[in-house]
């Protein structure tokens, strides 16, 4: 799954990225709850609860060694090919503001931005003093080119509300929007990275053309020194930034694939820590080990279950419910993650987020046969399997033959659909056959060529409030690019529209259980579980990992000195 999260976020850079988008990736590409239009200038008082958030004083003994699972191309704002590939750039990049480990947004290349009432004008004063990496000087001019290059070239769609922007100056920034947007601080201004007008001016943005393009010049923590593909990036300390220097003077993002492979170099010392979240399976082992320390915490990237609603049965949000109840999400936890993870409620939204109503999943597999019975699913010869239309059901599941998790996970629900007489059985593909069909060139459209399939998102998806338009919405393939189910469901899109544009904080949390209910429905696809994170790390080379409430330690928070967070 985070195989194909890889392959969606490179696709589309969510970030949210997205922080979108997916996984896990997504790449990422995405924001905490805001009760009121945000002017976000204060870190916050509390520390997370899951791992350390300051970093020590001593820097490690030579080059921290870190090792990701995939060459990320140009690690630039405008292309890179997984969810870690977006915060590497994060280690280089700034955008205006950025999520603390709690997920709270401050100021970064901004010092402040503040909403008109309506919504619709957002006054933004940008940080002065702060250079590129090679000493020119950061303005507003690289806001806004670097803003309409994204737009144009399809990579943030969380600016797609930006009407005009007009420069106030070299550090005033006016935005004016198409309609209000209550998140577009957490969900556009945080969740952006600002490329160099100079560096980049000269290039066309046309995504299949950015990746021939590395840049390396920004305005972050380190600069981007070396790449040398399908090996490694090799970053060192920027002594000037605006947070102050860097604690660990030089990374060297090493390139594994091979998750094992990754674990063993952990072990005999060869690496100092592995950037994506350990297996179930490996947990056990590396807790044991006394060389290595494990960084646990919530991990927002969720597994979730499609059903292709532009085909009977599962048009039908009765079957739909049906399958929900017949899934036992709580074994698919405890076989499937080893109990290293929870079980999603129906509303979709991590339970760990404040604004989930956590509509809890209930297994009743009682409940589910007959509610397929009454919506016509029936066993006329009583072999044991329903019939559609007088012939047996027999519908496949997809997953990624290259994930044991979903081919595990796929496995159990098979059995559990065939016990309330559904017949189903699971289609296990290579990631680049089972992404054709549920999702053909990246483009979601009305009638997907499968049945069902377990699928998953980054966890950026889930900490941005808004994100879920892009999931739901009918307008397959523009709005509703993520879409991947065939599900139209205008009441959702209604009341998706009425979070996301309304300006009245006293309202936002009563739209936001509206929304989580009637998805909660009307279920347009159903959430099963996100496992939790745990991080290996040789703490002999390096102690100051910081966990990012619901993504893990790769974040340049990892590497800041303390009080980081304070700089206004």
């Amino acid at each position: 799954m985070r195989t194909k999260l890889y392959t969606l976020l490179s696709a589309l850079i969510l970030i949210s990225v997205l922080l979108t988008a997916c996984g896990p990736a997504a790449t990422e590409t995405a924001a905490p709850a805001e009760t009121e239009a945000p002017v976000a200038t204060e870190s916050p008082t509390e520390a997370p609860t899951e791992a350390p958030t300051e970093a020590p004083t001593e820097a490690p003994a030579g080059p921290l060694t870190v090792l990701i699972d995939n060459d990320e191309g140009p690690i630039t704002p405008a292309n890179f090919n997984t969810f870690i590939g977006f915060w590497l750039i994060g280690w280089v990049y700034d955008p205006l503001y950025v999520r603390t480990p709690e997920l709270e947004p401050i100021p970064a290349l901004a010092t402040s931005a503040t909403p008109s009432e309506d919504g619709l004008t957002w006054t933004v004063t940008l940080r002065e003093g702060v250079k590129w990496h090679d000493g020119e000087d950061f303005t507003v001019d690289d806001v806004i080119f670097s803003y309409n290059f994204l737009i144009e070239a399809g990579r943030a769609n969380n600016l797609a509300a930006i009407d005009t922007m007009e420069a106030n100056g070299d550090y005033g920034l006016t935005i004016k929007l198409k309609e209000p947007q209550p998140f577009f601080l957490n969900e556009g201004l945080a969740g952006t990275y600002i490329l160099p007008e100079h560096i980049w001016k000269d290039q066309a943005p046309v995504s299949g053309e950015l990746s021939q393009f590395q840049g390396m010049i920004g305005t972050g923590a380190y600069k981007l020194a070396e790449v040398e593909p399908t090996q490694f990036y090799r970053f060192e300390a920027n002594p000037d930034y605006y947070r102050g220097e860097p604690v660990v003077p030089e990374i060297i993002a090493k390139i594994v694939k091979d998750r094992t492979q990754q674990f063993n170099q952990l072990r005999a010392g060869e690496a100092d820590a592995v950037l994506s979240s350990v297996p179930p399976a490996f947990v056990e082992e590396l807790q044991s080990n006394a060389d290595i320390e494990l960084a646990q915490g919530s991990d927002f990237f969720n597994y979730i279950f499609y059903t292709n609603g532009s085909r009977e049965p599962f048009s039908d949000p009765a079957v739909r419910q049906a399958i929900a109840k017949a899934i036992d999400t709580k074994t698919l936890v405890d076989v499937v993650l080893l109990g290293q993870g929870v079980e999603l409620p129906l509303n979709w939204y991590h339970p760990d987020l404040a604004w989930s109503i956590n509509l809890p999943h209930v297994y009743d597999p009682e409940a589910a046969a007959a509610e397929l019975e009454a919506a016509g699913l029936v066993d006329s010869d009583g072999d044991g399997i329903r019939e559609l239309n007088g012939t047996n059901t027999d519908f496949g599941i997809l997953c990624d033959v290259n994930n044991p998790v979903e081919v595990r996970a796929t496995e159990l629900i098979a059995g559990f659909l065939n016990d309330v007489g559904l017949g189903s059985h699971q289609n296990c593909l290579d990631i680049d056959s089972s992404v054709a069909l549920i999702w053909p060139n990246f483009v979601a459209v009305a009638e997907p060529d499968y049945d069902m399939g377990i699928w998953g998102w980054s966890s950026g998806p889930q900490f941005q409030r808004g994100f879920i338009k892009f999931l739901t919405n009918c307008e397959f393939g523009t709005v509703g690019w993520g879409n991947l189910t065939g599900i139209c469901d205008p009441t959702l899109d209604e009341r998706v529209a009425a979070l996301v544009s309304n300006t009245d904080p006293s309202k936002t949390e009563d739209l936001s259980k509206e929304l989580q209910e009637r998805f909660a429905e009307n279920l347009p696809f159903i959430p099963l579980m996100s496992p939790g994170g745990n991080f290996a790390y040789r703490p002999a080379a390096y102690d100051g990992w910081v966990y990012l409430k619901g993504t893990g330690i790769m974040t340049v928070w990892s590497f800041l000195p303390e009080g980081a967070q304070d700089v206004p």
